[in-house]
């Protein structure tokens, strides 16, 4: 009987494509295994057997295909015993081999890894490769290296390479560390790339290395200590290096040191201007790591309750780094930089509002108390101008909510305050930015919680600063501001609708700019490379970690990395820090 139509021309056909017929005939043979039926081969560890169909095993890798194809006794064999795994790992292997799946936890991966690599199945190489990557830390990189070094996983080694090399301050601390044989602490710490904050904790790693094993090790401390760069340390550390027993002892260490010595006094300017260099040259060239740079720090504010957590961000590796917490949960208090420390005044604790005021030391990375200030403030806003702070606005607490019109001035040479001037419009929660000789504030709320609309400048007279009468009216009233200045020009930012506007001060004209991606209120905003960072804020009335910067060169915002954990209400300065 024909189906075909009388009047057809063409030849119709249909074709039958079952997308899961593979995984279904894997499946029944996988069956067939566990049943040992139509088994031909047993793969043996010690007294374990493992019953396989020698095909699928050839097919899934190329070490089995070689070996039931070639002249190998094994392909002759239908028993093949193996003693580079354990009975447990051959078995996860020979289930990947049925059905494309396998489990790597933080027990097996190693020993999955080096598997995968004698039976060359490479996506379970990869697979391992990643899942290690993730666990990577200050306590086992260097013992990871090792291992991908040893099984020729050149990606996974380069990771953990540059992991230690990045963390190389918390690797010293562990035990790893000790085991390091001499060529690859040579490797480490005759890298530029190793990330320390000081030369001295370079000396401190090796001398801790050597004195862990004195008798096998004392003799290399000359050819190690020849990669620790002496020449940057000051003269007093010097001293305390070679009084050291371990390095006074050994003649060369002294020559090494008194080598360091001449190089420090021969590096200068010449008579024509230029630096003249050694041979040498490099040994007296710091770290990049030792070298202050500009960071952004974030400290404080409110997550899912008020935070004491701080947050470095570093634009040269890309990333945000956890600094030491604040000492109390505090907000609305005030945020600056003075002499590159980051202090913060007043605020509230505990539904009180206090007149403490803490000082970031960004050298020794610590919280320090130091004088409070003459009366207790809140939602008020601080700037520095001639290497002294400034005090304006905010609120106080006596018998009701008052606004505060004293300004007040922080010396930090003699850690005091004193009373700078009175403001007659007082203003809470705005913004203040020195420029030139004056201090600009801008935004916040005034009198009976109006919305303001101009900038007011205030100048400084001997120890006094004083209102300039000088005052310029902003395009529309602006409560919820941030404003910085890059090259003379303000930056003026509306958070809630993000509005953004560039204003000339000495032409008094304004430029409309490209707003916010991310519109927010109470965020954070600071300048760091000449670019205009915003972090955090209450998106939809929830804090966010989303953090984006504009170029003014360029007029773009891009997106950056985001905060650890999303804040508002949160500080926001930059620094110097190494």
């Amino acid at each position: 009987m024909s189906v075909e139509a009388p009047d057809s021309t063409a030849h119709p056909s249909h074709v039958l494509d079952e997308s899961e017929y593979g995984q279904s005939i894997l499946a029944k043979l996988n069956e067939f295994r566990q049943d040992s039926l139509f088994t031909d081969a047993v793969l043996c560890v010690g007294q374990e057997e493992f019953p396989c169909h020698k095909n699928v095993l050839a097919v899934s890798s190329p070490y089995f295909q070689a070996m039931f194809t070639s002249d190998l006794r094994e392909s002759r064999e239908n028993r093949i015993s193996f003693n580079e795994v354990s009975p447990l790992t051959l078995k996860r292997v020979i289930d990947y081999a049925y059905s494309g799946k396998v489990e790597i936890t933080t027990s097996n991966a190693q020993e999955m890894l080096a598997a995968a690599c004698l039976f060359q199945y490479p996506a379970i190489v990869t697979a391992c490769e990643e899942f290690l990557e993730k666990q990577l830390h200050a306590s086992n990189c260097l013992c990871i290296e090792m291992f991908a070094q040893l099984h020729s996983c050149t990606t996974l080694q380069e990771s953990a390479h540059k992991y230690a090399l990045e963390n190389f301050t918390s690797v010293i601390e562990n035990d790893e560390y000790l085991d390091l044989s001499i060529e690859r602490l040579q490797d480490y710490i005759s890298s530029d790339l190793i990330d320390v904050r000081t030369e001295e904790t370079v000396f401190n790693a090796v001398l801790r290395w050597v004195k862990f094993d004195l008798d096998k090790r004392q003799k290399f401390l000359p050819e190690v200590l020849a990669n620790v760069r002496l020449a940057v340390l000051d003269f007093s550390s010097l001293k305390l290096i070679e009084n050291e027993p371990l390095v006074s002892s050994s003649e060369k260490c002294l020559e090494l040191l008194q080598e360091a010595e001449q190089l420090k006094q021969s590096f200068h300017e010449t008579e024509g201007g230029k630096r003249r260099r050694s041979m040498q040259d490099s040994l007296i060239q710091p770290r990049p790591s030792t070298v202050a740079k500009e960071v952004i720090v974030i400290l404080g504010g409110f997550t899912s309750d008020i935070t004491c957590s701080v947050e470095m961000y570093d634009p040269y590796k890309e990333k945000w780094f956890s600094l030491q917490d604040f000492p109390q949960p505090t907000h609305w208090s005030s945020i600056t930089v003075l002499n590159n420390c980051i202090y913060v005044a007043g605020g509230i604790v505990d539904g009180h509002i206090i007149d403490k005021v803490w000082k970031f030391d960004s050298v020794q990375r610590k919280w320090l108390a130091v004088s409070p200030m003459l009366k207790p403030r809140a939602r008020h806003a601080a700037a520095v101008l001639e290497e002294k702070m400034y005090v304006f606005g905010g609120v106080r607490y006596e018998r009701k909510l008052l606004r505060v019109e004293t300004i007040e001035c922080y010396n930090p040479v003699t850690n005091t305050w004193t009373a700078a001037a009175r403001t007659m419009f007082p203003r809470q929660e705005s913004c203040v930015v020195p420029f030139n000789n004056s201090i600009v504030e801008v935004g916040g709320l005034q009198g009976e919680e109006a919305v303001v609309k101009t900038m007011d400048s205030y100048h400084i007279v001997g120890d006094t600063i004083k209102p300039s009468g000088e005052q310029i009216v902003l395009p529309e009233p602006i409560q919820y501001a941030k404003i910085v200045v890059i090259s003379n020009v303000f930056y003026i930012i509306w958070e809630d609708s993000g509005k953004l506007i560039a204003l000339n001060a000495k032409k008094r004209t304004f430029q409309d700019l490209p707003g916010m991606r991310h519109p927010r209120k109470w965020c954070g905003a600071s300048v760091l490379n000449g670019k205009i960072y915003v972090a955090g804020g209450f998106i939809n009335a929830k804090p966010t970690c989303i953090v984006e910067s504009f170029d003014p060169v360029t007029g773009i915002w891009s997106d950056e990395k985001p905060l650890v954990e999303g804040r508002a209400y949160l500080g926001c300065v930059t620094v110097k820090m190494c």
